[in-house]
């Protein structure tokens, strides 16, 4: 069964870990994305492409034969993390505290760089990391849903909403900061738009009771989905076991492998096996051409 990685952090079998988890739960994704751990390399599952006929018979007559078409998927692992480096002389002058400060922001280096492969990550591009929702929902897919350009429409917005399956799961509008205001300023007047407090004591804005997911920047502080504010998609998903959901293999791993031969320095290797699985084809959709601006 997935789990968020705040329900995961009751399962870290040390405080390094501990401490790990918890700083990648920090952004507002990862807090809500749920987890399956799997066995092997990859995951792989049958999806429903369309579903039997059904109909009447008179009497002594016949059904008429008819079968569920289902296809093959499958999603493979990916071998995501870093190591991180610290001078001996640092830890001998400053205290494990230097040390402890270097592996949480190589962490948060993690977490920011997974966020944008969410969106941006494309395996055509670079075969080691997973396929994000932009390389999934392409223009001609089903799911893929155009603005027109212009301000956000929200009855196309709606439309978005309710070509999501979430029976099951839970539903997400997936978006950059400069979208959440323009989407605010839409629907502010209607009182479609609701504020509360996340878990984490931060602003959690909502729109017709879905959660809005605010993406910044990456790891190399640059706009993963606003970098043209006049050309912008956002992404309505559904998280959940057999819906949009993330997959892992033991969970992350942090591992002290000593000091280097060759130089002073202490080596701390931060390793996740981990990828997307796109379960339910109508567990996400993508409304594209949105002028954040307007």
């Amino acid at each position: 069964m997935a789990l968020t990685l705040l329900e995961a952090q009751k399962h870290a079998k040390t405080p390094q870990e501990l401490a790990v988890v918890t700083e990648l739960a920090a952004g507002q994704l990862l807090s809500a994305l749920p987890f399956r751990t799997i066995e092997g390399n990859g995951l792989f599952w049958k999806r429903e492409e369309s579903l039997p006929d059904v109909g009447f018979r008179n009497y002594n007559g016949a059904l008429a034969e008819s079968y569920a078409e289902v296809s093959q998927q499958s999603e493979s692992l990916k071998l995501f993390g870093g190591d991180i480096k610290v001078d001996r002389a640092i830890v001998d002058l400053e205290g494990a505290e230097a040390k402890a400060y270097q592996i949480q922001s190589r962490v948060r280096s993690m977490r920011m760089a997974w966020e944008s492969l969410f969106i941006q990550g494309d395996s055509n591009q670079s075969p080691s990391e997973f396929d994000g929702l932009a390389a999934r929902i392409a223009a001609g897919s089903s799911q893929y849903f155009v603005n027109g350009g212009g301000a956000l429409d929200l009855s196309k917005l709606d439309e978005v909403i309710d070509n999501v399956d979430a029976q099951g799961g839970r539903k997400y509008i997936v978006c950059s900061k400069s979208m959440r205001r323009a989407l605010t300023k839409q629907a502010r007047d209607n009182g479609q738009i609701e504020i509360a407090r996340s878990e984490f004591g931060y602003q959690q804005t909502t729109y017709m009771g879905l959660p809005l997911l605010e993406l910044d920047r990456d790891h190399k502080n640059v706009a993963i989905m606003d970098s043209d504010p006049a050309a912008q998609d956002l992404y309505v998903v559904s998280f959940g076991n057999d819906h949009l959901t993330g997959i892992q293999n033991g969970g992350v791993a942090v591992r002290e492998l000593g000091e280097s031969h060759d130089q002073p320095q202490l080596i701390t290797r931060c390793e996740w096996y981990c990828g997307l699985a796109l379960i339910n084809g109508r567990a996400a959709a993508r409304l594209s051409g949105i002028d954040a601006t307007a």
